[in-house]
């Protein structure tokens, strides 16, 4: 199954800043359709796979494209201080946040905690998340995370976040 790819980015942000963030997400995605690499993937998309065993797999590309695995002290001002992303990589003054879920993605809002985390973090503004396209119990994830996203990005309901990218594997 080939990766899906959407993103969404605040009308008055300049292309020239995307330019790096989506580089980036190219290549991520360029790798995640490797043939070998996407047999992985849908092989581990199965019901009770924990998110873990697909992060593992997007590592394989983030580390070496210098993100930091489970980066501490990013909500260090928050009460909820404990809150880690699952890579981030600094791009200039911010950076990007990568959050990657397999199940509960929507039944329990896993996906709008990771947009949570993104907004409330001062040290990015650029989030890539990495969903299911749908698993055997539940359809339509993918389709349905995007729905949410896109209303993030009318300029009313704008949040600390310039550019997200949707993965769907």
């Amino acid at each position: 199954m080939v990766i899906k790819v959407s993103k969404y980015i605040k009308k008055k942000i300049k292309k020239s800043e995307l330019k790096g963030i989506f580089k980036i997400a190219n290549t991520i995605e360029d790798y995640l359709n490797q043939k070998e690499v996407n047999q992985r993937i849908q092989k581990s998309n199965v019901k009770g796979t924990d998110s873990q065993v697909i992060q593992k797999i997007i590592e394989e590309i983030a580390i070496p494209l210098g993100f930091k695995d489970e980066k501490k002290g990013l909500f260090k001002k928050y009460k909820d201080s404990g809150l880690r992303p699952d890579f981030y990589k600094r791009m200039g003054e911010k950076g990007i946040l990568m959050e990657v879920e397999r199940g509960k993605t929507t039944t329990n809002n896993m996906d709008l905690l990771d947009i949570y985390k993104c907004h409330i973090c001062e040290e990015a503004n650029h989030l890539f998340l990495f969903v299911p396209i749908e698993v055997s119990h539940t359809k339509n994830i993918y389709k349905s995370v995007c729905k949410k996203m896109e209303n993030f990005f009318y300029e009313e309901n704008y949040l600390n976040i310039d550019s997200a990218t949707v993965f769907g594997y």
